[in-house]
């Protein structure tokens, strides 16, 4: 009889101690998600004129924003997407610090030490996409380039390049080449061409 209430005392106890996890770990998960959007990141913006502007993840996030679909593949032929990306156009980001014209380029760089170089036609729509099955190259409709910050309705994953990561998107699912897709950016640089 003793055993039997010992056993029902560890059941019961083990119950509880299983209710309490549970509760933590919902709690946990209620707190990253209210977290996620105070993410301690700065994107610094650099302009041909010495211009000079931080901007947090959040005056990021708090910007005119545009919703979008694209994908990329990698040197190996692995593809990512299409997804359904937000973000806010690098022409704006640009503007905080006198724009970009046709005789400028623009410089995304990574906190990893990437960077990538787009020119005036690059910025304007004017890079190959492919068809997401074959990877064969497709003619496309008008381009974007986005500095995203959700893909697929989610904050970006540290995988996906959390907190800001550039993409080439525009309306439907075409692929681009993965090395237009920046991830973790902390700089944009708009330099002007001799």
């Amino acid at each position: 009889m003793k055993q039997i209430l010992q056993s029902k005392k560890f059941a019961t106890t083990g119950l509880v101690l299983g209710i309490i996890l549970i509760i933590v770990a919902c709690l946990y998960y209620i707190q990253g998600d209210s977290t996620e959007n105070s993410i301690s990141w700065e994107l610094t913006l650099l302009g041909k004129n010495n211009e000079q502007q931080m901007l947090s993840y959040n005056e990021i996030r708090d910007l005119p924003s545009q919703e979008a679909y694209g994908g990329f593949f990698s040197t190996v032929g692995v593809v990512s997407g299409p997804y359904k990306v937000r973000g806010v156009l690098l022409e704006d980001l640009c503007d905080f610090v006198g724009g970009y014209s046709s005789e400028d380029i623009i410089s995304i760089s990574a906190v990893d030490g990437y960077s990538m170089v787009y020119d005036y036609d690059q910025i304007n729509g004017e890079i190959q996409t492919y068809e997401p099955e074959s990877l064969h190259e497709v003619p496309h409709e008008e381009l974007t380039v986005l500095l995203i910050y959700e893909l697929d309705g989610k904050p970006l994953s540290e995988t996906d390049g959390k907190p800001l990561r550039l993409a080439v998107v525009g309306d439907t699912g075409f692929l681009t080449e993965g090395h237009n897709w920046v991830k973790w950016v902390d700089t944009i640089e708009v330099l002007h061409l001799d």
